[in-house]
Protein backbone atom coordinates (compact mmCIF):
# COMPACT_ATOMS: atom_id res chain seq x y z
CA UNK A 1 0.00 0.00 0.00
CA UNK A 2 1.34 3.39 -1.02
CA UNK A 3 1.04 6.41 1.27
CA UNK A 4 -0.69 9.15 -0.73
CA UNK A 5 -1.16 12.76 0.39
CA UNK A 6 -4.11 14.61 -1.17
CA UNK A 7 -3.46 18.37 -1.04
CA UNK A 8 -6.82 20.18 -1.22
CA UNK A 9 -10.22 18.60 -0.64
CA UNK A 10 -12.58 20.63 -2.82
CA UNK A 11 -14.66 19.00 -5.53
CA UNK A 12 -11.67 17.72 -7.50
CA UNK A 13 -9.84 16.66 -4.34
CA UNK A 14 -12.79 14.50 -3.32
CA UNK A 15 -12.81 12.85 -6.74
CA UNK A 16 -9.16 11.97 -6.29
CA UNK A 17 -9.88 10.66 -2.78
CA UNK A 18 -12.61 8.37 -4.12
CA UNK A 19 -10.45 7.35 -7.07
CA UNK A 20 -7.43 6.35 -4.98
CA UNK A 21 -9.57 4.56 -2.38
CA UNK A 22 -11.19 2.48 -5.14
CA UNK A 23 -7.79 1.20 -6.24
CA UNK A 24 -7.26 -0.66 -2.97
CA UNK A 25 -3.58 0.24 -3.33
CA UNK A 26 -3.33 3.45 -1.29
CA UNK A 27 -3.53 4.76 2.27
CA UNK A 28 -4.64 8.39 2.21
CA UNK A 29 -3.96 11.52 4.23
CA UNK A 30 -5.13 15.02 3.38
CA UNK A 31 -4.05 18.63 3.65
CA UNK A 32 -6.98 21.03 3.89
CA UNK A 33 -6.66 24.50 5.47
CA UNK A 34 -10.43 24.95 6.01
CA UNK A 35 -11.27 23.13 9.24
CA UNK A 36 -14.88 22.38 8.29
CA UNK A 37 -13.90 20.84 4.96
CA UNK A 38 -11.13 18.85 6.61
CA UNK A 39 -13.53 17.47 9.23
CA UNK A 40 -16.04 16.59 6.51
CA UNK A 41 -13.64 14.42 4.49
CA UNK A 42 -12.35 12.76 7.66
CA UNK A 43 -15.95 11.80 8.48
CA UNK A 44 -16.90 10.67 4.98
CA UNK A 45 -13.82 8.79 3.80
CA UNK A 46 -11.25 6.33 5.13
CA UNK A 47 -8.53 8.92 5.70
CA UNK A 48 -5.60 8.19 8.01
CA UNK A 49 -4.80 11.78 8.98
CA UNK A 50 -5.76 15.36 8.21
CA UNK A 51 -3.50 18.41 8.30
CA UNK A 52 -4.26 22.13 8.25
CA UNK A 53 -1.27 22.98 6.05
CA UNK A 54 1.53 21.26 4.23
CA UNK A 55 4.00 22.10 6.99
CA UNK A 56 2.08 19.88 9.41
CA UNK A 57 2.49 16.83 7.18
CA UNK A 58 5.75 14.92 7.00
CA UNK A 59 5.89 15.22 3.23
CA UNK A 60 8.99 13.03 2.90
CA UNK A 61 7.12 10.09 4.45
CA UNK A 62 4.70 9.85 1.52
CA UNK A 63 5.10 7.86 -1.69
CA UNK A 64 2.99 10.29 -3.74
CA UNK A 65 1.41 13.73 -3.42
CA UNK A 66 -1.70 14.73 -5.37
CA UNK A 67 -1.96 18.51 -5.78
CA UNK A 68 -5.64 19.54 -5.93
CA UNK A 69 -5.33 23.13 -4.72
CA UNK A 70 -6.21 26.03 -7.07
CA UNK A 71 -3.89 26.40 -10.06
CA UNK A 72 -2.14 29.58 -8.92
CA UNK A 73 -0.35 27.57 -6.19
CA UNK A 74 0.47 24.48 -8.29
CA UNK A 75 4.06 25.56 -8.98
CA UNK A 76 5.06 26.27 -5.35
CA UNK A 77 3.40 23.05 -4.18
CA UNK A 78 5.19 21.14 -6.94
CA UNK A 79 8.49 22.68 -5.85
CA UNK A 80 7.79 21.59 -2.26
CA UNK A 81 7.31 18.03 -3.51
CA UNK A 82 10.58 18.22 -5.45
CA UNK A 83 12.47 19.47 -2.40
CA UNK A 84 11.07 16.54 -0.39
CA UNK A 85 11.87 14.08 -3.18
CA UNK A 86 8.22 13.04 -3.50
CA UNK A 87 6.61 12.11 -6.86
CA UNK A 88 3.46 14.08 -7.59
CA UNK A 89 0.31 14.23 -9.67
CA UNK A 90 -0.80 17.84 -10.17
CA UNK A 91 -4.26 18.84 -11.27
CA UNK A 92 -4.76 20.80 -14.48
CA UNK A 93 -3.86 23.40 -15.53
CA UNK A 94 -0.19 23.26 -14.60
CA UNK A 95 -0.28 26.95 -13.61
CA UNK A 96 -2.01 30.21 -14.51
CA UNK A 97 1.12 31.93 -15.88
CA UNK A 98 4.47 30.65 -17.14
CA UNK A 99 6.28 32.18 -14.16
CA UNK A 100 8.24 29.48 -12.36
CA UNK A 101 7.09 26.69 -14.68
CA UNK A 102 10.43 26.12 -16.39
CA UNK A 103 12.24 26.11 -13.04
CA UNK A 104 9.84 23.43 -11.79
CA UNK A 105 10.36 21.30 -14.90
CA UNK A 106 14.13 21.62 -14.59
CA UNK A 107 14.14 20.61 -10.93
CA UNK A 108 11.87 17.61 -11.58
CA UNK A 109 14.21 16.47 -14.36
CA UNK A 110 17.30 17.03 -12.23
CA UNK A 111 15.88 14.88 -9.41
CA UNK A 112 14.50 12.26 -11.79
CA UNK A 113 11.09 12.43 -10.11
CA UNK A 114 7.91 10.91 -11.51
CA UNK A 115 5.46 13.75 -12.11
CA UNK A 116 2.28 13.85 -14.17
CA UNK A 117 -0.65 16.21 -14.78
CA UNK A 118 -4.27 15.22 -14.16
CA UNK A 119 -5.80 15.39 -17.62
CA UNK A 120 -8.14 12.60 -16.62
CA UNK A 121 -9.74 12.06 -20.03
CA UNK A 122 -6.58 10.28 -21.17
CA UNK A 123 -7.50 7.49 -18.74
CA UNK A 124 -10.79 6.62 -20.43
CA UNK A 125 -10.80 3.38 -22.38
CA UNK A 126 -12.46 5.11 -25.34
CA UNK A 127 -9.81 7.84 -25.52
CA UNK A 128 -6.95 5.37 -25.16
CA UNK A 129 -8.43 3.31 -27.98
CA UNK A 130 -8.78 6.40 -30.15
CA UNK A 131 -5.13 7.26 -29.52
CA UNK A 132 -4.10 3.69 -30.40
CA UNK A 133 -5.97 3.73 -33.70
CA UNK A 134 -4.60 7.15 -34.62
CA UNK A 135 -1.04 6.03 -33.83
CA UNK A 136 -1.48 2.87 -35.88
CA UNK A 137 -2.60 4.92 -38.90
CA UNK A 138 -6.18 3.75 -39.22
CA UNK A 139 -7.25 7.10 -40.72
CA UNK A 140 -3.94 7.89 -42.40
CA UNK A 141 -2.11 11.18 -41.92
CA UNK A 142 -3.86 13.50 -39.46
CA UNK A 143 -5.00 16.75 -41.04
CA UNK A 144 -7.74 18.37 -38.90
CA UNK A 145 -9.91 17.99 -35.81
CA UNK A 146 -13.08 19.50 -34.41
CA UNK A 147 -13.52 19.34 -30.64
CA UNK A 148 -16.50 20.47 -28.56
CA UNK A 149 -17.05 19.91 -24.84
CA UNK A 150 -19.99 21.94 -23.56
CA UNK A 151 -22.47 21.58 -20.73
CA UNK A 152 -24.59 23.45 -18.18
CA UNK A 153 -21.71 24.01 -15.78
CA UNK A 154 -23.78 25.44 -12.87
CA UNK A 155 -25.84 22.23 -12.79
CA UNK A 156 -22.74 20.18 -11.97
CA UNK A 157 -20.94 22.83 -9.89
CA UNK A 158 -23.68 24.92 -8.24
CA UNK A 159 -21.04 26.50 -6.00
CA UNK A 160 -19.01 27.79 -8.96
CA UNK A 161 -19.36 31.44 -7.94
CA UNK A 162 -17.56 30.77 -4.65
CA UNK A 163 -14.74 28.58 -6.01
CA UNK A 164 -11.52 29.12 -7.94
CA UNK A 165 -13.62 29.07 -11.13
CA UNK A 166 -14.88 32.60 -10.48
CA UNK A 167 -11.39 34.13 -10.25
CA UNK A 168 -9.07 34.56 -13.23
CA UNK A 169 -6.00 34.73 -10.96
CA UNK A 170 -6.84 31.29 -9.54
CA UNK A 171 -7.22 29.55 -12.90
CA UNK A 172 -10.93 29.99 -13.40
CA UNK A 173 -12.87 30.36 -16.61
CA UNK A 174 -13.71 28.27 -19.63
CA UNK A 175 -10.25 28.19 -21.20
CA UNK A 176 -7.97 27.16 -18.33
CA UNK A 177 -10.58 25.09 -16.52
CA UNK A 178 -12.43 23.27 -19.27
CA UNK A 179 -10.94 23.79 -22.72
CA UNK A 180 -7.49 22.79 -21.48
CA UNK A 181 -8.78 19.17 -21.48
CA UNK A 182 -9.37 19.47 -25.22
CA UNK A 183 -6.05 21.24 -25.76
CA UNK A 184 -4.43 18.28 -24.00
CA UNK A 185 -6.07 15.79 -26.37
CA UNK A 186 -5.02 17.91 -29.35
CA UNK A 187 -1.39 17.93 -28.18
CA UNK A 188 -1.51 14.19 -27.44
CA UNK A 189 -2.87 13.44 -30.90
CA UNK A 190 -1.10 16.07 -33.06
CA UNK A 191 2.13 16.98 -31.28
CA UNK A 192 3.43 20.47 -30.60
CA UNK A 193 1.34 23.56 -31.52
CA UNK A 194 2.74 26.43 -33.59
CA UNK A 195 0.04 29.14 -33.87
CA UNK A 196 -3.10 30.07 -31.93
CA UNK A 197 -6.04 32.38 -32.59
CA UNK A 198 -9.16 32.71 -30.46
CA UNK A 199 -12.26 34.55 -29.37
CA UNK A 200 -13.87 34.22 -25.96
CA UNK A 201 -16.50 35.96 -23.84
CA UNK A 202 -18.79 35.73 -20.82
CA UNK A 203 -22.27 35.48 -22.29
CA UNK A 204 -24.39 33.87 -19.58
CA UNK A 205 -22.79 33.00 -16.24
CA UNK A 206 -23.01 35.60 -13.50
CA UNK A 207 -20.91 36.26 -10.41
CA UNK A 208 -17.60 35.38 -12.09
CA UNK A 209 -14.72 37.34 -13.58
CA UNK A 210 -13.98 34.82 -16.30
CA UNK A 211 -15.15 33.73 -19.73
CA UNK A 212 -17.87 31.08 -20.08
CA UNK A 213 -17.32 30.27 -23.78
CA UNK A 214 -14.49 30.16 -26.29
CA UNK A 215 -13.51 29.37 -29.88
CA UNK A 216 -9.84 28.41 -30.25
CA UNK A 217 -8.03 27.60 -33.51
CA UNK A 218 -4.62 25.91 -33.40
CA UNK A 219 -2.13 25.21 -36.19
CA UNK A 220 0.33 22.46 -35.25
CA UNK A 221 3.94 22.13 -36.29
CA UNK A 222 2.84 19.29 -38.58
CA UNK A 223 0.55 21.73 -40.41
CA UNK A 224 -2.63 20.15 -39.00
CA UNK A 225 -5.48 22.45 -37.94
CA UNK A 226 -7.65 21.96 -34.84
CA UNK A 227 -10.79 23.88 -33.88
CA UNK A 228 -11.86 23.81 -30.20
CA UNK A 229 -15.24 25.15 -29.08
CA UNK A 230 -16.75 25.22 -25.60
CA UNK A 231 -19.56 26.86 -23.73
CA UNK A 232 -20.54 26.29 -20.12
CA UNK A 233 -24.23 27.20 -20.28
CA UNK A 234 -25.97 24.98 -22.86
CA UNK A 235 -28.45 22.35 -21.64
CA UNK A 236 -27.19 19.21 -23.45
CA UNK A 237 -23.99 17.63 -22.16
CA UNK A 238 -21.92 17.51 -25.35
CA UNK A 239 -18.48 15.96 -25.75
CA UNK A 240 -17.33 15.26 -29.30
CA UNK A 241 -13.89 14.89 -30.82
CA UNK A 242 -13.64 14.27 -34.57
CA UNK A 243 -10.21 13.70 -36.11
CA UNK A 244 -9.91 13.86 -39.89
CA UNK A 245 -7.24 11.94 -41.72
CA UNK A 246 -6.30 11.15 -45.30
CA UNK A 247 -8.04 7.74 -45.18
CA UNK A 248 -11.04 8.39 -42.93
CA UNK A 249 -12.39 9.98 -39.78
CA UNK A 250 -12.53 8.87 -36.15
CA UNK A 251 -15.20 10.45 -33.95
CA UNK A 252 -15.57 10.22 -30.20
CA UNK A 253 -19.11 11.10 -29.07
CA UNK A 254 -19.14 10.93 -25.28
CA UNK A 255 -17.86 7.35 -24.84
CA UNK A 256 -18.77 6.01 -28.29
CA UNK A 257 -15.85 5.71 -30.71
CA UNK A 258 -16.85 5.66 -34.40
CA UNK A 259 -15.02 5.27 -37.72
CA UNK A 260 -15.97 6.25 -41.25
CA UNK A 261 -13.84 5.65 -44.31
CA UNK A 262 -16.30 6.62 -47.07
CA UNK A 263 -19.25 8.88 -47.92
CA UNK A 264 -21.99 6.35 -47.15
CA UNK A 265 -22.99 8.12 -43.96
CA UNK A 266 -22.51 4.86 -42.07
CA UNK A 267 -20.17 4.87 -39.05
CA UNK A 268 -18.88 1.74 -37.33
CA UNK A 269 -18.84 2.31 -33.59
CA UNK A 270 -18.49 0.91 -30.10
CA UNK A 271 -19.69 2.35 -26.79
CA UNK A 272 -17.22 2.20 -23.89
CA UNK A 273 -19.49 3.69 -21.20
CA UNK A 274 -20.62 0.31 -19.81
CA UNK A 275 -24.10 1.61 -19.05
CA UNK A 276 -22.87 4.61 -17.06
CA UNK A 277 -24.26 8.11 -17.43
CA UNK A 278 -21.76 10.74 -18.70
CA UNK A 279 -20.85 12.13 -15.27
CA UNK A 280 -20.68 8.63 -13.79
CA UNK A 281 -18.24 7.64 -16.53
CA UNK A 282 -16.20 10.78 -15.80
CA UNK A 283 -16.07 9.85 -12.11
CA UNK A 284 -14.92 6.33 -12.99
CA UNK A 285 -11.93 7.73 -14.89
CA UNK A 286 -10.45 9.00 -11.62
CA UNK A 287 -9.91 5.48 -10.30
CA UNK A 288 -8.37 4.50 -13.65
CA UNK A 289 -6.09 7.55 -13.44
CA UNK A 290 -5.19 6.75 -9.83
CA UNK A 291 -4.15 3.22 -10.77
CA UNK A 292 -2.04 4.54 -13.63
CA UNK A 293 -0.31 7.08 -11.39
CA UNK A 294 0.47 4.37 -8.85
CA UNK A 295 1.90 2.34 -11.73
CA UNK A 296 4.04 5.34 -12.73
CA UNK A 297 5.71 5.61 -9.32
CA UNK A 298 6.39 1.88 -9.50
CA UNK A 299 8.24 2.39 -12.79
CA UNK A 300 5.60 1.41 -15.34
CA UNK A 301 5.52 3.51 -18.54
CA UNK A 302 2.38 5.60 -18.89
CA UNK A 303 0.61 7.83 -21.40
CA UNK A 304 -0.48 10.26 -18.69
CA UNK A 305 0.21 13.91 -19.51
CA UNK A 306 3.76 15.01 -18.76
CA UNK A 307 4.81 18.35 -17.31
CA UNK A 308 6.27 19.27 -20.70
CA UNK A 309 2.95 18.60 -22.44
CA UNK A 310 1.13 20.58 -19.75
CA UNK A 311 3.51 23.51 -20.28
CA UNK A 312 2.69 23.49 -24.00
CA UNK A 313 -1.00 23.32 -23.07
CA UNK A 314 -0.67 26.35 -20.78
CA UNK A 315 1.16 28.22 -23.53
CA UNK A 316 -1.79 27.59 -25.89
CA UNK A 317 -4.33 28.73 -23.29
CA UNK A 318 -2.41 31.93 -22.56
CA UNK A 319 -1.94 32.56 -26.29
CA UNK A 320 -5.69 32.12 -26.82
CA UNK A 321 -6.38 34.90 -24.34
CA UNK A 322 -3.66 37.07 -25.85
CA UNK A 323 -5.09 36.50 -29.33
CA UNK A 324 -8.50 37.83 -28.37
CA UNK A 325 -7.05 40.80 -26.52
CA UNK A 326 -4.73 41.78 -29.37
CA UNK A 327 -6.96 40.60 -32.26
CA UNK A 328 -4.19 38.66 -33.98
CA UNK A 329 -2.72 35.19 -34.48
CA UNK A 330 -0.12 34.33 -31.83
CA UNK A 331 3.00 32.43 -32.87
CA UNK A 332 4.31 30.14 -30.17
CA UNK A 333 7.98 29.92 -29.22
Amino acid sequence: MKRVLIIGTGGIGKRHIRGFLKTGRARLSVVEPVAEKRAEVLREYAIESGHGDLGEADLKSFDLAVICAPAHVHVPLGLACVEAGVPFLVEKPLAVTLEGVDALLAKVKEKGLAARVGYVRRSGAEVMEMKRQLAEGRIGDLRMAYMNASQEFPKYRPDYQTTYYARAAMGGGCILDGASHLIDLAIWFFGMPAEVSAMYDRLTLTGVECEDCCLISIRFQSGALVQISMNQFQKPNTNTVEVIGTRGNLMLDLATLKFSGDDSGVWDGKNYMDGLKPMEAHEARFSLQANRMLDVIEGTPSQMATLEEARANLRVALAAKQSDREKRIIRLD
